[in-house]
């Protein structure tokens, strides 16, 4: 909590700065012209046309009512929406994604969602494990808008050259599989797990729970090198030794490798669909190629893991239309939005009833991720101010087991260790 506290006054340090010189907002808006919307992703031009209908669309069924948006690029939205909140400009909804959500929440500023909506409106309508995503101190500061998990996906093609007609469920089953494809002929990587940069640790993280390791204890102690952890390095080790996995291998690199039929099996959010149609895969024949799965757990009947990923709506406090932003969210969130936004952009459903319904259902990719985001839960990093550093932690040791420079306890060790001092 300390931390969050000294990343909140670095903000606000820097704030004064750019109160000094000038904001650099796209518009301005002032108390009484309606409610005002903030983000990053109605900057952007894949986003910003439907952004604009998002708000038009709410403005016709509420006659003599508005909304505007204020954005910045992604990089500077933390940052811009403390300035804007701590100034005199009108703020009263804003976009956050799990990492802006944590610095935005930590100066106290947001209102709670389960006095905002209430919470029947909030357990009918989300899953817990979207909600959960939103939650801090006991409080729903968070609103589910695109929640979805970072989940696995395999070519069905390449498993059935191996003999596989279905994923396997269990990680001894995967095991197995990916010796099987192994044999294939023409240098197919069986799992493109990452395993360099910061990505490696988000890979890493739902294979360690799988095992049944944590980061952290419930008390916040550091665990990952208790039997569990170790056991899940030792997998990984085993998995590089049986040339399943590769070094030096990137999200990136593994989009791309997956896209040219190359890789069986690698992780990614859902937007991964329009990814692989961006590189180059017939949109036509990618439920041939392409398709999301389940993690396999480690015993049978085990909960499937997996890391969630998304954005959220929050209002803030200070706003005195918050009447008019809660029905704009519920308005972003509703049948007729979301699935345009799906439609249009890859970000998925996230209302039961919408993820019930046929159109949703029929559609063989957010369905079957929305089971994966089912019994997902939020990283251990993701609430922490050193998220950067500490997944850095992750991916070197890491590295260092894969190439044999540690073995898996002194990797292990080494990651709790150097984890300590950074909290």
């Amino acid at each position: 909590m300390k931390k969050a506290i000294s990343v909140v006054c670095m903000l606000l340090a820097f704030s004064a700065a750019v109160f000094a010189g000038g904001s650099g907002d796209s518009g301005s808006a002032k108390q009484g012209s309606g409610i005002v919307w903030c983000g990053w992703s109605g900057e952007e031009e894949a986003s910003r046309e439907i952004f604009t209908w998002m708000r038009t669309s709410w403005e016709e069924q509420n006659p003599g009512k508005t909304v505007t948006w204020i954005g910045w690029p992604w990089a500077e939205t933390a940052t811009q929406l403390v300035i804007r909140n701590q100034g005199n400009e009108r703020i009263d909804i804003a976009q956050v994604d799990i990492g802006i959500f944590a610095t935005i929440a930590a100066t106290g500023s947001l209102a709670d969602w389960n006095d905002l909506a209430g919470t029947g409106y909030l357990k009918d309508n989300f899953e817990e494990a979207s909600l959960a995503v939103g939650q801090i101190g006991g409080k729903q500061l968070g609103l589910p808008w695109s929640i979805a998990s970072i989940g696995m996906i395999y070519n069905p093609e390449i498993l059935a050259k191996a003999g596989y007609s279905e994923p396997p469920k269990t990680v001894a089953e995967f095991e197995q599989c990916l010796e099987a494809i192994a044999k294939l002929p023409g240098d197919i990587i069986p799992y493109g797990v990452a395993t360099k940069d910061a990505t490696a640790a988000n890979d890493f993280m739902p294979w360690l729970w799988t095992f049944g390791g944590r980061m952290y204890d419930a008390n916040g102690n550091v665990t990952v090198n208790n039997t569990q952890g170790v056991q899940a390095l030792t997998w990984y080790k085993n998995l590089m030794d049986k040339k399943l996995i590769r070094t030096n291998m990137s999200r990136f690199d593994a989009r791309q490798l997956f896209a040219q039929g190359r890789i069986a099996f690698y992780d990614d959010a859902i937007l991964a669909k329009g990814i692989a149609v961006g590189n180059g895969v017939p949109e036509d024949r990618l439920p041939q190629v392409a398709r999301p799965m389940v993690r396999p757990v480690l015993n049978t009947g085990d909960k499937p893991r997996s890391m969630m990923w998304g954005h959220m709506l929050v209002v803030f406090n200070k706003s005195n239309d918050k009447d008019d932003a809660v029905s704009f969210a519920k308005h972003l969130v509703s049948k007729d939005v979301s699935m345009r936004y799906f439609s249009r952009n890859g970000m998925p459903p996230v209302l039961k009833p919408v993820i019930a319904s046929p159109e949703v259902q029929n559609d063989y990719w957010v369905s079957n991720w929305s089971r994966i985001t089912a019994t997902g839960e939020i990283g251990e990093f993701d609430l922490n101010p050193q998220k950067n550093q500490l997944t850095t932690i992750i991916a070197e040791e890491l590295q260092a087991c894969l190439t044999g420079d540690k073995t898996p306890q002194k990797a292990a060790d080494d990651a709790a260790s150097r984890m300590k001092n950074v909290r």
